[in-house]
């Protein structure tokens, strides 16, 4: 017994104990539990009962999980009998630590309450940021998870959410994606054209309203530049799109004769 009371270290002018820390630990670990039981209470039951979307309840619940961990710290540290206005006392300290250490990871912490509260994106939205686009599978508290249509799971900080561009295309029900292809000048491009349009029809994914449209937006001293144009609703399927879509256009220049353009280079013989 005098083992648990023996005094470890101070925080002030309060010893700590192996009770102390012992009694925080077992509080810290129910406080836990209860978070764990409430969240999933949330979305298994609370949330699906009053019809909230699923990014939205796990916005709320995250939030409440970790209103419930902060309450259950304070509570831990009282019971072990721990002045918790020390810790509010040397907060100055604290925050000068995070001024020069803990800076960046201060920044992602309330970024991701940013998140959570604003809702810029969520869990389930089809995203693009970086220049790379796909779902996001889990937002925490200082980072966020995006899975590409190709399975690769990008970590991005949540300060990036706050402070750059990002473009969340599940505000949209449906979205315009190019395939851009180059043909060379002397090749029929009224022809070109209407196959461009047949392949984008006959795409199980492109819409048929707003129908696929052809523009011609450069010429260049390789060949005339075109772009197909169609519409999809399934955001996640653009990449898929444009690999069916090109796949086919292989085939049908092929099948009609159509070259692509090459690049011409000449070859100068430096003995002669």
């Amino acid at each position: 017994m005098d083992l648990l009371q023996q005094t470890l270290f101070k925080v002030g002018d309060q010893g700590i104990t192996f009770l102390s820390l012992i009694v925080f630990a077992l509080v810290f670990i129910i406080v836990i539990v209860i978070s764990r039981i409430t969240r999933r209470i949330l979305l298994k039951r609370v949330f699906p009962r009053h019809e909230i979307g699923e990014g939205v309840a796990r916005s709320i619940s995250r939030i409440v999980n970790y209103l419930i961990l902060v309450i259950g710290i304070l509570v831990a540290l009282n019971s072990a009998g721990i002045n918790v206005s020390l810790l509010f006392a040397g907060g100055a300290a604290v925050m000068v630590g995070i001024g020069f250490g803990l800076q960046n990871i201060a920044n992602n912490f309330i970024s991701g309450i940013i998140i959570l509260f604003e809702r810029p994106i969520k869990e389930g939205d089809f995203i693009e940021v970086a220049g790379r686009m796909g779902t996001v599978i889990s937002i925490s508290w200082r980072s966020t998870r995006i899975k590409t249509p190709v399975g690769i799971v990008i970590v991005v900080p949540n300060s990036f959410f706050v402070e750059k561009e990002v473009v969340n295309r599940s505000y949209c029900e449906k979205t315009q994606t190019e395939i851009p292809v180059t043909i060379s000048h002397g090749e029929d491009f009224d022809k070109v054209k209407e196959m461009l349009i047949r392949l984008g029809l006959e795409n199980e994914f492109v819409l048929k309203d707003p129908p696929p449209s052809v523009s011609f937006p450069e010429i260049t001293e390789l060949g005339i530049v075109m772009k197909l144009w169609v519409w999809i609703e399934q955001q996640d399927k653009w990449a898929v799109v444009r690999s069916q879509i090109n796949y086919r256009l292989l085939q049908e220049f092929r099948k009609e004769g159509i070259k692509f353009p090459v690049q011409q280079r000449e070859v100068t013989n430096v003995n002669s």
